[in-house]
Parts: structure tokens; sequence; C-alpha cells
């Protein structure tokens, strides 16, 4: 067999790109160039393995780290990908550093990657499910491993529970799922904690006070309580119970006396025991916020009583709008509804026209040939720096390229200019147009200024500090108070980013330079030209703050943060960002795409081998041939598990349970809209004033839930309930509606209400319905009192 270094470099080779059947012959040229012999040629199956031994080592590390870890911060992340869910997972905890120097650290805090892996779905419930099998892959790889053993001996000890005894935190954005999913996690801890409680409760009962508190809970958990004891009892210290029941029994008398024991604890220890901190990502803080600036500066201008910025309608929706006869049309108001306008919209375009996620359209290259050169003539430096990502919605990306425009304004005029007259038939197609209408006017670049001064005072200061290395999520909440102090002190002096004349440390959240003095010159230098610049600003900048304060619930004053101690703030250690899991998965999207026939376990073992530093840690701790002999034997256990075509199986069956479930419904609200039909069908229309005066209320609701429901007449359909509560609203509403159902009919044959409903046969006469009054085959079987 290859040696556990020839197979690390199998691992590096892989990572680097080559391809698992190149990598046997090129090791093997490797060594005939340094005169050492490779017997045997390793196969493209042999590569394989060594991946999933990767994953086996991971589980080995992780296993053996959690071992020795006090706290541990969860995080986790999931994307869709060719419509198939996956979830990253991550650890934090101080972990060993593996290092030969003595003088250097022995332990740090690492985030170790746990796994990216397929879900059926992206339910709090799949996502706390997944943290539950992939912690029990960890705890079963390490506990039969040799490894095990040997840290037996070193009184270190393992369990299935010990990730929730020792989770302290959840780190992961700001959706609803994952919240949900912590609060699951939280409840799984506090379960633990009151088990063990109850263990240590049950060590200190005698057996008789054990045997009898256990048979009030077998009676309680039995399905047959009343024949339990004549099955099973021979008398009240000494009967026997099925194993799989009396384990049950245990554990729910363990649940129930840990819960009274938790009571009596004190509320400090049993807010560490049953809660945890959720720590939500600072780099969704700070794209959350910044587009609540946006949503805040794009209604300032009718609060304001200002001309908006110029609408940037797409294709269909300009037609809509620029062809319609009535601009109060249905179709109008959608497509004005549908269509935005303003900085962030003329920022969206410009990255689909400059860097287009589909890399076969757009400008892409001519962007970046003409605008190196336009920054060589300025700055004198060669720059290949794409447009901002706006089309693939990176953090910040809308800020940055905010900032690209106001910087190179003229440039990108000039640069539209270029694509208009280098046509064969010189124009603009849509998308440009729009780009050079933003970029031309004076409302849309006010607001890309405002969110190019924002992204240079707050949001990139922001990201600098909570992505320096060693930043600890827990110490950052006196950073949030002087970032929201800060935005309060530009709200009331907005000079401080205006005045060329102010300096920029008094601006800038790190009270340091701007990092692109050159942007806020632009900025300044067009600020004459924008009247409005200054209330927009302070528009921005007032939207951010409640936004920062409901983001930032984990620094409150009564926040499980403010309440730890010095101690046990040393020993938590919360990454400040979830970019991990992001990048994780971006990751697996790049190999997939490359390695199309590969899997996301095969993925996930070696590129977790490499991030977490799974060479140094087998180096220190697996150099025995017993552990060798595990790792492959379990790698091809795991290999030839189908674990790939169980979760195909289990796939298909979900998306069929789905699909069924959906056609149930849908045939459920088939069913009930037929019986509603044939309920307003068997009734009487009405149609004389006097006669409707005279119904009861129910009476009337009927009547006008036949026009609402049946005839679906256009405005008293949309007209909402509330508004026709009392006996006078809903005559009137019927009374109206009639009236405008006899006028569009009049307006086709029928001359008048009389000619439309017959007073004799229930039938119609001289009218041909329409279409989708043929369809529901109303007027055929209504009955009409004139």
């Amino acid at each position: 067999a290859y040696n556990t270094q020839y197979r690390a470099i199998v691992l590096a080779a892989k990572r680097a790109g080559c391809a698992q059947a190149r990598i046997g012959p090129l090791l093997t040229r490797i060594g005939r160039m340094f005169g050492v012999k490779v017997h045997g040629l390793m196969s493209r199956r042999t590569v394989s393995r060594v991946c999933m031994e990767a994953g086996v080592r991971v589980d080995m590390q992780i296993g053996h780290e959690l071992a020795r870890a006090k706290a541990v911060c969860l995080s986790s992340d999931g994307t869709s990908h060719r419509n198939i869910k996956y979830e990253a997972r991550h650890l934090t905890y101080l972990a060993p550093t593996y290092t030969t120097d003595p003088t250097a650290p022995q332990t740090e805090s690492r985030t170790r990657v746990v796994e990216v892996n397929h879900a059926l779905d992206h339910t709090a419930q799949s996502q706390y499910e997944g943290w539950e099998v992939a912690n029990k892959k960890i705890v079963d790889a390490y506990l039969n491993s040799p490894l095990a053993r040997r840290d037996a001996e070193e009184g270190l000890s393992l369990d299935s529970d010990d990730l929730w005894r020792k989770m302290v935190s959840y780190n992961a954005d700001h959706a609803a799922d994952v919240k949900l999913t912590a609060r699951k996690c939280t409840e799984k801890k506090a379960a633990v904690a009151e088990s063990d409680l109850g263990k240590a409760v049950l060590k200190d009962m005698s057996t008789e006070e054990v045997e009898e508190a256990l048979w009030e809970v077998v009676q309680e958990v039995s399905e047959d309580p009343d024949g339990l004891e004549a099955q099973y009892v021979l008398s009240i210290f000494n009967f026997a119970l099925p194993p799989a029941l009396r384990i049950e029994a245990m554990q729910s008398l363990a649940a129930y006396l840990g819960s009274k024991a938790m009571e009596d604890l004190p509320e400090h220890q049993q807010r560490r025991l049953t809660q945890t901190i959720f720590a939500g990502c600072c780099s969704h803080k700070n794209h959350n916020c910044a587009l609540a600036g946006v949503t805040g500066m794009e209604a300032a201008w009718a609060l304001l009583d200002l001309i908006p910025p110029v609408l940037l309608a797409n294709k269909d929706n300009a037609a809509t709008i620029a062809l319609a006869t009535n601009t109060d049309s249905d179709a109008v108001e959608r497509a004005l509804k549908a269509s935005r306008r303003g900085g962030y919209k003329l920022t969206s375009i410009c990255g689909s026209l400059f860097r287009n996620k589909d890399d076969k359209k757009g400008h892409q290259n001519l962007h970046c040939h003409f605008f190196s050169k336009v920054k060589f003539d300025i700055t004198g430096e060669h720059s290949t720096i794409k447009f901002p990502d706006t089309s693939n919605n990176r953090f910040g990306s809308h800020l940055d390229a905010a900032a690209e425009l106001v910087t190179y304004h003229s440039a990108y005029i000039q640069f539209l200019e270029i694509i208009r007259d280098s046509k064969q038939t010189p124009g603009l197609n849509h998308a440009e147009q729009n780009a050079w209408n933003g970029l031309n006017d004076t409302a849309t670049m006010t607001e890309c200024c405002v969110m190019t001064l924002y992204k240079l005072a707050v949001a990139d200061p922001y990201f600098a500090a909570t992505h320096k290395k060693g930043v600890n999520h827990i110490d950052l909440g006196p950073f949030h108070d002087r970032l929201i102090t800060h935005i309060e002190k530009l709200i009331a002096t907005p000079d401080l980013l205006l005045d060329p004349s102010s300096p920029s440390e008094d601006a800038t959240l790190d009270g340091l330079p701007f990092g692109d003095q050159f942007a806020v010159d632009s900025v300044q230098f067009m600020a004459p030209r924008l009247p409005h610049l200054e209330d927009i600003l302070i528009a921005f900048l007032k939207a951010t703050l409640p936004a920062w304060k409901r983001f930032t619930p984990e620094f409150a004053p009564d926040s499980i943060i403010n309440s730890l101690t010095p101690a046990e703030k040393l020993l938590i250690s919360i990454p400040p960002t979830s970019d991990d899991n992001e990048s994780l998965l971006g990751g697996w999207r790049d190999f997939s795409r490359t390695y199309s026939s590969s899997t996301v376990a095969h993925f996930s073992g070696y590129e977790a081998y490499h991030r977490n530093g799974t060479e140094a840690f087998s180096e220190a701790k697996l150099r025995t041939e017993e552990d060798a002999v595990y790792i492959m034997r379990l790698a091809r256990a795991r290999d030839a598990s189908g674990a790939m075509r169980k979760f195909r199986d289990d796939l298909l069956a979900f998306k069929q349970q789905a699909v069924d479930t959906a056609r149930a419904k849908q045939k459920e609200k088939a069913d009930e809209a037929a019986a509603r039909i044939a309920e307003l069908t068997a009734v009487a229309v009405i149609i004389d004033a006097e006669k409707l005066c005279k119904l009861n209320k129910a009476a009337l609701r009927e009547q006008l839930d036949v026009r609402r429901e049946l005839l679906k007449e256009s405005v008293i359909a949309a007209t909402k309930l509330k508004e026709m509560k009392n006996k006078p609203d809903m005559l009137k509403a019927i009374l109206a509606s009639d009236q405008r159902y006899a006028s569009c009919c009049t307006a086709r044959r029928p001359r008048d209400i009389t000619d439309l409903f017959c007073t004799d046969a229930c039938t119609l006469r001289h009218w041909k319905p329409s279409k989708r009054r043929r369809k529901h085959s109303l007027f055929s079987s209504l009955g009409v009192f004139c």
C-alpha cells in the first residue's frame, strides 16, 4: 500500500486541479526525476479512495478535538445548485496547533469544516437532523478508532451528546429558518443538560427508590398500563421489563428528575445550561443594513416631494407603459410596480452589461480593456479589476459599483458612446439605454453618490474591522455601539462627508483616511450639480440606524454575551462572519462544474482535509500502521455504502410525496370551489332594489357573494369585505355592481339590465356569454328575480 506521505501528495495534486486518472502517471514521472522508483501505477479508483480516506481523517481529527474542547460554536449555511439543496457545516473551538515549535502557541481558535452535504430541503428540521447525522458520523469514526483508545489512556472521552453539552453559540445569517435551527439545537442542549442532572440524581437514589420511580414512568409511557402489571411485575422491587421499554423509561425518568433539578439551580446557571448565543453574521449585517439604507433613500424622494430618479423599466414593462392609451389601467399599474429606479437599479443594470454571470453575455472583455487604459492614464498603475459583481449579488457589490460609476462617470458615458457608435446600425439596446439614462440623470447619480459615501465612511471600515484575523464575535458589542454613535454623528453633521475641507478621519468609522480618496473627491466634485445630495444622504443614514439595532440583538444589555464572565469569554470563540460556509458552498459549485461526475462526499473529504490542517494532525497523531489500516477499511466501507444511491431514492420519494400532497391540496381546493359555485348557483339573483332592501343581512350577503365570486364583477370583486360590513354598504355595493354590469352588457348587445336577466325562464336572451362566463356555465342555471 502507498504510505501516508505519498497519499498526502495525491491529495495536494488533486486540490491543485489534477485529474484523478492523471495523478498516478504524474507521481511516477516525478519519482523518476528524483531517482525514486514508484512500484505500481496508482489508478483513478485508488485516488478516489484516498479522497475518501481524507474524509475519515477529518472526522477522527474533529472527534479528537471535540474531546478536548470546552466550548463549541456551530455554524451552517445552505444553497441550491442544479435544483438540489446543499448544507455546509463548521465548528469553531480552541484546538491544538500540532506545532513542533515549543515556543509557539499550543492552542488557537480554529474553525473546522465538518462537511458539505446534500439535503432534501432547507427547512429547519432538515438542518437540525443534518447536524445529528454529521455528529453521529464523527463520533462513530472516532470512538471505533485506535486513536480513541490512546486518548482514553490520557483521560479523554467523547459521546454523541458532547457536541450539545459544549455548544455555546450558533453562527449563521439572519434567515428565519437558520434561527429556528439554532433554537432546535438549543432545545437539544437543554434536554441533554436535564438528562445529565437527572442521571446525577439517580446516582444518589437507592435501588428501591429508582425502581419505584421507574415503575411510575413505565406506566406513563406504556401503551397498555393496565395489562402491564399482570404481564411483567413480580414485585415492586423485582420486575422484568423488555430492554427497549426499560431504556425508554430510564431516559424519561432522568429527564423528569433533571427538569426538577434544573428548577432548583440559580438563574445564571440555568441560562448557561439551557441557552446559547445566536451570533448573526457580520457580513450579512453590513449587507442588510445597506439595503435598508437604499430602501429609505428611495422612499425619501416622495416624502420630501422631490422629482424621483428616472424609471429604469425592463423592455417588456417599458413597452407596456409607453404603448398604453390609458395610463390608469391595471397593466400600466403592474408594470410600474414591477419596475425600479435609482442608483441600486443602475448598478444592477451595469453589472449585467459589464460583468454578467453568464460570461457569454455583455461587454465584459471590452470593458476590461477600456478601463484598464482609463485607470492607467489616471493613476499610472495597471489595473485588471473587473466591474463589481452585482450580477451575482456579492457582499457590498452594489456599493462598490456605485463608487465605480461615480469615480469614472465621464468614462462610462464615453464607453457607452463607443458601444453605440461601433455597431453596424448605431444605437443602444434597451439595457444599454437604461444605463445611459441613469448615468445622465441627476437624481440617479445623487443616489450613487450617497451609496459611495456610505461605503467609504461606514461599510468598508466595518468590513475591515470584522474580517481581521483573531476577531471574536463576543467582543464586538462596544464596536457596534460606536458604529451607531458614528452614524448619528454623520446624520447631525453631514458636512463631515460633503465638505472637502473636513478631515476624513472624522468621517470614517475607524478614524482612518478614506479607503478611496479619489471616489470621495469625485462625489464632492459632482455635489454642486446635485441639489438634494445632503437630504438624500441623511435619509439613507437614518434608514440604516433601526436596521443596525434590529440586526444586533446579541449585544443588547440583557443578552447572554453581556452576562459572561471574563473567564468564560476566554473559552468561547465565535467567528464574526459565516464566510467559511459561503466559501465552502461556492467551492462545491465550482468543483461540480469542472468534475460533474464526482460526488459531494468526495469534495467534502479532501476540501476539509486541506482547510482543517488535517495533514499536520495526521503527522502528529496518526502515525501507526494500525491507524492506516483502520482508515482504509472505514473509507472502503463508506465507499461501498451506496450513500448517493440512497440519497437519490430518498430525494425521489420526497419529491413524489410533495407532488402527492400538492395534488391532494389542489383537488381539495377544486372540490371546495365547485361546492361553492354550486351553492351560489342555487341562489336566486335579485336585482330589484325594493326586494333587495327587504332582505336580511345574511340573504344580502348571499347576493353580494354571487356578484363577487360568481359573476366576478371587477370593482366589487376587488373591494375588501371589511368595507361592506353592514347592510347599507352591502346594498349600495350590490346596486352599483348591477348598474356597472348592465352598462357593460349594454355596450355589447343588451340595452338594460332587464334585457340581461329573463324574468320567467331563468335563462338569458339577446346575449352571448363570453368564454369566461361559458367556462363557468353561470347563467344557464341562475334563478333571477326581477
